[in-house]
C-alpha cells in the first residue's frame, strides 16, 4: 500500500521515545500498575489535512504519569520541548516526515480523573500539528 502522508503515532513515538528516555512512551493506553513513569503520545480525532498529498494537520493528545507533581510536569515539558524543538529545526523525524506547524490548544496541566491510581500524577496537553512527508 502507498501512503501519502505519514502514520502521525509512529512519527510521535520516533520522536518523543528518543527525548523522553529511558521513560516509556506509548500510543496506547499504558498499565499504570506497573508502567510508571509513562507517556502516551497519540493522533486524536479533530482537523483533516488540507492537502493529503502534501500536508496532514492533526490534534495530538501527550499525558504523562509519573508518582509527584514535579516529576510529572517535568515530564510533560520535556516533551513538550521535543515537539517545539522538531518544529524549529525542520528535523526530519524517523525518515517519515517533519512538523511544519505546531499550535498549543492546552498547555501541560494536572488533570486528575477517578481513573488514574492513588499516588499516580496525570498531566495533560493537546497540540494541533500540520506534518510534512519528508
Amino acid at each position: 500500500m502507498v501512503r501519502m502522508l505519514p502514520r502521525v503515532n509512529r512519527l510521535l513515538l520516533d520522536l518523543l521515545r528518543p527525548a523522553l528516555a529511558p521513560v516509556p512512551v506509548y500510543s496506547e493506553q499504558p498499565d499504570l500498575s506497573r508502567d510508571l513513569p509513562v507517556v502516551m503520545a497519540r493522533k486524536v480525532p479533530g482537523d483533516g489535512a488540507p492537502d493529503p498529498r502534501f500536508l496532514d494537520r492533526c490534534l495530538v493528545d501527550v499525558q504523562c504519569w509519573h508518582s509527584s507533581d514535579a516529576d510529572t510536569d517535568d515530564l510533560a515539558e520535556t516533551a513538550r520541548v521535543a515537539l517545539v524543538t522538531a518544529w524549529r529545526t525542520q528535523q526530519i523525524i524517523g525518515g517519515l516526515a517533519s512538523i511544519a506547524g505546531y499550535t498549543e490548544i492546552s498547555s501541560p496541566a494536572r488533570i486528575p480523573d477517578e481513573t488514574t491510581p492513588k499516588g499516580v500524577v496525570r498531566y495533560q496537553a493537546t497540540y494541533q500539528l500540520a506534518i510534512r512527508p519528508a
